[in-house]
């Protein structure tokens, strides 16, 4: 008997779970980050401009094809570029920044509601009670997150909690527009242009910061290498070869390591504390999110 097919998937598990946890020190890197005067949109500005050099190399060299796309998708490309990778980004970074990586990667993942309810009133699909009580399990997990119960704490977070909830929604963007991209283009391609686009868009801002960017410290420019280079190019290298051998349903199950892995990270390296009705709120909210990636309309 054979036991290559559920090796690979072994193999697959883990490589999935390698990129989730990479993808949620993305949080803990932007902060220490910050800590050395950048803003939020230079360094999202670098680091697109960063892995587009990176992968347009690679992908000369080994996958020109992968460089090719119709002109007639050339608009799409441009709206996906700018609002779904940039406007994203810099919206979850400010987040982090305004708040804490924990509560920035809590808000994001309530991106799989907003999919959820787009295709309820897009598609006009029936939402079904079990995904009703997800979307009520995840907002209360949310809620308690970002410490309604505290009008104090809530209120000195209200922007920061808004940006978060934006880079949720400019998600579903980003999760609708790649679905439809994927029918004709790799993974990479997606990444090479989002990111492209998104380089170009924010260029101005590297005009703007351009004396300043060159007096970095050297401790600066390690930490945005390594945001463009491992939490964004090797864990998405990781996580699309995965899904060669796991179900991406399953694979958006085992993502939730992601913001785990961010809220471990934080307090290990940041010391960002959480009372224990946050703790309780990132149970509940995740599970919500869980069940939503089990009834199977959500994947990533």
């Amino acid at each position: 008997m054979s036991t290559g097919k559920p090796m690979k998937s072994i193999q697959g598990y883990v490589l999935i779970a390698t990129a989730s946890v990479l993808w949620g020190t993305m949080g803990i890197l932007a902060r220490l980050s910050f800590a050395y005067g950048i803003l939020p949109e230079t360094l999202i500005a670098l680091r697109l401009l960063i892995s587009l050099s990176t992968l347009s190399i690679v992908l000369i060299v080994f996958s020109r094809s992968s460089v090719r796309i119709h002109k007639t998708d050339a608009f799409l490309f441009i709206v996906f570029g700018i609002f779904a990778v940039a406007l994203q980004r810099i919206a979850y970074f400010y987040a982090v920044d305004l708040t804490t990586a924990t509560m920035a990667a809590i808000l994001f993942y309530t991106y799989p509601v907003f999919v959820t309810l787009s295709a309820s009133y897009v598609l006009k699909e029936r939402v079904s009670v079990q995904e009703l009580s997800a979307i009520a399990l995840t907002f209360l997990g949310v809620a308690f997150v970002v410490k309604v119960y505290d009008a104090s704490a809530l209120s000195n977070n209200l922007l920061g909690i808004s940006f978060g909830l934006l880079s949720s929604l400019t998600f579903v963007l980003y999760f609708i527009m790649a679905k439809k991209f994927r029918n004709k283009y790799a993974s990479w391609t997606l990444t090479l242009y989002g990111d492209g686009v998104g380089a170009i868009t924010l260029t101005p801002i590297i005009s703007f910061s351009f004396q300043q960017i060159l007096i970095f410290p050297w401790q600066l420019w390690l930490l945005i290498l390594t945001i463009a280079w491992v939490p964004s190019l090797l864990a998405y290298l990781l996580y699309s070869h995965a899904l060669k051998y796991v179900k991406a349903s399953k694979g958006s199950t085992l993502s939730i390591l992601e913001p785990l892995s961010a809220t471990l990270l934080s307090a290990v390296f940041l010391r960002e504390g959480l009372e224990n009705l946050q703790i309780m709120g990132i149970a509940l909210s995740l599970t919500g999110v869980i069940l939503l990636f089990q009834i199977g309309k959500v994947t990533t």
